[in-house]
């Protein structure tokens, strides 16, 4: 999954036009519905939606007829956004749309999504799951019915484990075990050390031990670092923003955020574990030993990396008795046309967002596209029976998260200035330089909390 940034200047400027301007309801549009999405009309996600649409027109002819749109991302994904600000400031904008659930909150915020609650089938909303609703809901109402799940865990490559003495393979927990990420790191470090002065052929690619993905925030994909590490902060009772949204001084800064950042430090002590630069399919080509992977990976090396053995096993804490939610999650989400006020047309609107996200939708979208179910009755058809042992365990830790520790990402109107910058300020900066102690850590977010607070401003009413 990587992450759609907010063009923010434009939608700005485009949120205010259509506030001014709305054309929400015109009659040329009450015989039809329409829906925008991100993704290609060929990609599998584009094709579930297409059968899913043409059905619920096959099964409800006496209503308005459904048409969907496929708008391939350009690029960091700034096509679809790109095009969908412009329908913003005319004020035609799509009745449905897709976005990431931690842009949600920016468009709820200046009104140009509505909300769904008064419109819900009884019980519908129960029916996700919590980082669902909580990924799709601002200020207590919920604007964004996810359809895709994510996760993220540690994978490890078996070739290269089954070549380690007994005492630091014992170090690996099993797929059903918590562990630390002291733990992880001193595997990692244990790792390291054999893989240096071993001559076996599992490490005759070695590189690092540890893939960490941060070349995407080096290349300017910032959410992918804030996706993968911000539950580092949650495992250790910490976050980067209060649930407000708009705190951020005394809670990105606070002690546990900075213990937890020292301790993530530690992969890059040298000789670091990890690196801000790391050969691009690192993990995938056999160069590193252990990676933090989402979910994606599992199908992506199924499918093109048949000789790689990669073994899974869950996200790890950072304080070994914190019981509350910490792994990562959330992804895409449809949102209505906020501009739209015919409460006819939003309950039709709404019954089709329902159609889109039901129990039924996310059993076929599991297995049209690997998307983890957003609803609770359907997590049980994830498949960890399969003739596949490396797909079996996946799925079996990823289901397991999904069903107890998920959390959703932040919800704040201003995420994606605080994303970036949590990502490039923070995590790459102590990559890049192999900071490692606790006072310059301190320093980095102390800095980035002024930032964001400064960012931050222009929300607080």
């Amino acid at each position: 999954m990587k992450k759609i940034f907010l063009l923010m200047a434009a939608l700005v400027l485009a949120l205010s036009l259509a506030a001014c301007s709305s054309k929400g309801g015109d009659g040329d549009k009450a015989g039809k519905i329409t829906i925008w999405t991100q993704a290609a009309a060929d990609h599998p996600e584009g094709k579930m939606f297409a059968d899913r649409v043409k059905t619920f027109n096959e099964e409800h002819p006496d209503g308005p007829k459904v048409e969907i749109q496929n708008i391939t991302r350009a690029g960091a994904g700034s096509g679809y956004i790109d095009k969908l600000n412009a329908a913003i400031t005319a004020s035609d904008m799509p009745d449905i749309f897709t976005l990431d659930g931690p842009d949600i909150a920016a468009y709820a915020d200046s009104g140009v999504i509505g909300e769904v609650d008064p419109y819900l089938s009884d019980g519908f909303k129960k029916g996700f799951t919590q980082a669902i609703i909580d990924q799709g809901t601002v200020d207590g109402k919920l604007y964004g019915m996810g359809y895709s799940d994510s996760g993220v865990a540690i994978m490890y490559n078996e070739d290269m484990i089954n070549a380690l003495p007994d005492d630091i393979k014992a170090l690996i927990p099993s797929k059903d075990q918590d562990w630390t990420w002291d733990q992880f790191v001193t595997l990692a470090r244990k790792i390291d050390e054999f893989a240096k002065k071993s001559n076996d052929p599992a490490f005759a690619k070695y590189e690092t031990a540890v893939s960490t993905l941060l070349t995407d925030v080096s290349n300017g994909v910032y959410e992918t670092g804030t996706y993968f590490y911000t539950p580092i902060l949650w495992g250790n009772g910490a976050n980067i923003v209060d649930e407000d949204g708009l705190t951020v001084d005394g809670v990105l800064n606070s002690s546990k955020s900075v213990d937890a950042l020292t301790k993530y430090s530690q992969l890059f002590k040298e000789p670091a574990l990890a690196t801000a630069s790391e050969s691009e399919k690192a993990f995938h080509s056999g160069k590193t030993a252990l990676s933090v992977s989402g979910f994606w990976y599992v199908n992506e090396l199924i499918n093109n990396y048949p000789d790689l053995k990669f073994r899974t096993v869950r996200y790890p804490k950072m304080s070994e008795n914190y019981d509350g939610l910490y792994t990562p999650s959330g992804s895409w989400a449809f949102v209505r046309n906020g501009q739209e006020k015919d409460e006819k047309r939003i309950k039709q609107v709404v019954e089709v967002m329902e159609w889109l996200t039901n129990d039924e939708a996310a059993k076929e979208y599991y297995h049209k596209n690997g998307s983890i179910p957003t609803r609770i009755n359907s997590i049980s058809e994830i498949d960890t029976n399969t003739d596949n042992l490396y797909h079996n365990e996946a799925w079996t830790v990823l289901k397991y998260q999904v069903e107890n520790t998920n959390k959703a990402r932040p919800v704040s109107p201003g995420y994606p200035y605080l994303s970036e910058t949590f990502a490039k300020d923070v995590l790459l900066k102590i990559a890049q330089n192999k900071t490692t102690d606790s006072a310059t850590i301190k320093k980095y977010v102390d800095d980035a909390a002024k930032k964001i607070d400064k960012e931050l401003e222009k929300y607080r009413k």
